[in-house]
Parts: structure tokens; C-alpha cells; sequence
């Protein structure tokens, strides 16, 4: 990665949670429900305990158990690992591989304000890449544009304001 953004302009703000007396069932269809491989374990809106895809069938379909009668707590990994929103792309991704995860909570405080996934920073980087290409290509000259990523869409992009949000050209012409 050329450049290195902090963790908040990538990372995803809506974070899919449960509570560590909810079933593994309730759990996997809430993952389901967000479209996403992993739901972040809180309490009083503070992490403490993450399950994933891997501990869902490593800790319970590999040992044949009922995930209705399997709680979350049962399960989880903890202590999480997190990181502060001025985290760095280019460390939370050391992080990532030092400690083999694929997924860092973004905590500010004690309270979940954001998750940071391999497939974000794989994505802010390769989106970087081609647009570094291209200034390359065209030798623009650009007042260090705001990139990060698109509060509708997701997409890794020069970010505009619009109502509040920040988002990518194609979502802001929507709008």
C-alpha cells in the first residue's frame, strides 16, 4: 500500500453483534441476515468475544451439536482483538497476519464503532493501486484526495459528502 489511511476511512460502521447468552442458531442467521462471516460478541456495547464462520463449524457441526442448544459464549474467541480508529491500514494488516485473523473490531474507548476485514484492506488496496496507475498514466496533479470507503456501496473510492455520508462519485450522482 502506497499511501496509508487510518482504519476509519475503510473500515465498515454498521457491525453485525449478539450477546454472549444468545444461541449459535440465532447467531449464524443474524451473520446470514448481514451478509457477512462474522458477528462481533458485546456487552453493554463493548466487545468481548468474536465468533465466526470457523468457530461455527470447528466448535459445533464438526462435534455434532445443536446450535440452538450451543451459546455464543460457548464459542467465542476472546480476549478480542481490536484496534483504535487511527489505526493504520499497514498495521492493522500486520496485525491481521501476525496474529492470523481475518477480521479487527474498531473500538474508540470501550464502545464498537466500526470492524476492519482482510477483504477491506485488500480492496483499498488494490483500488489504490489502479487509481495510482492512472495518475501515473494521465500525470494529474491531485490535492490528496479523500479516499476511503463508500458509506452506500462499499467500494474504496474518492469519497464526497452528501447528507451526511460520505460516498463514491457513481453513489453521490444517485443521490
Amino acid at each position: 500500500m502506497t499511501a496509508d489511511l487510518p482504519v476509519k476511512e475503510i473500515m465498515t460502521r454498521e457491525v453485525c453483534t449478539v450477546s454472549k447468552n444468545e444461541s449459535v442458531l440465532n447467531a449464524s442467521r443474524k451473520m446470514i441476515e448481514c451478509g457477512v462471516g462474522s458477528v462481533v460478541v458485546v456487552e453493554d456495547s463493548k466487545p468481548v468475544g468474536i465468533v465466526t464462520e470457523r468457530d461455527i463449524i470447528t466448535k459445533v457441526v464438526a462435534r455434532n451439536r445443536v446450535p440452538a442448544d450451543v451459546l455464543v459464549e460457548e464459542i467465542m474467541s476472546y480476549p478480542v482483538i481490536t484496534v483504535s480508529p487511527n489505526t493504520s491500514t499497514r498495521e492493522a494488516g500486520t496485525i491481521m497476519l501476525k496474529k492470523g485473523i481475518r477480521r479487527l473490531p474498531v473500538i474508540n474507548g470501550d464502545e464498537l464503532v466500526g470492524i476492519v476485514t482482510d477483504t477491506d484492506l485488500l480492496s483499498y488496496s488494490i483500488d489504490l493501486g489502479e487509481y495510482m496507475g492512472l495518475i501515473r498514466e494521465e500525470q494529474y496533479v491531485v490535492d490528496e484526495p479523500e479516499i476511503g470507503k463508500c458509506e452506500i456501496c462499499g467500494r474504496i473510492a474518492e469519497l464526497r459528502d452528501a447528507d451526511g455520508m460520505r460516498v463514491c462519485e457513481d453513489c453521490y450522482e444517485t443521490l
